[in-house]
């Protein structure tokens, strides 16, 4: 199962936050259904990877996430994938997925693919 936050429940496209998103659709690879439930961990990024992880889902989907987050995400062995910034629905996520097109991110190409989505980061990410 893959977590895609929404900016609202009724949404069919992915965020472009991901600690801020109030709720993620849970979509389940096999059958192509999903389920939209709140993020009880919204507001804060370290809150979100943990309800996400509480969730259930194996991975998850993002346009914009900070390193924090991700560390929190990998750590917990939830998988991380990129958008490459560009707003997909979810049933576009779902056939990027079953083709196989999914970005995941690893430490070794993560200082290009993250990105918090703010200009001025305190994270101290970038050191």
């Amino acid at each position: 199962m893959i977590a895609i936050p929404l900016s609202e429940s009724s949404s069919t496209t992915i965020s472009d936050l991901y600690g801020n998103a109030p709720h993620f659709a849970l979509l389940d690879l096999t059958s192509g259904y999903f389920k939209v439930v709140e993020n009880k961990g919204c507001g804060n990024g370290i809150d979100t990877a943990q309800c996400v992880k509480e969730l259930g889902a194996s991975s998850t989907i993002f346009y914009h996430m900070g390193e924090g987050v991700y560390n929190h995400l990998e750590e917990n062995g939830v998988k991380v994938y990129s958008s490459a910034k560009v707003p997909l629905t979810i049933e576009e996520i779902y056939r990027k997925f079953l083709k196989g097109e999914g970005k995941l991110v690893t430490k070794s190409n993560c200082d290009t693919l993250l990105d918090s989505g703010t200009s001025s980061c305190t994270c101290e990410c970038d050191k």
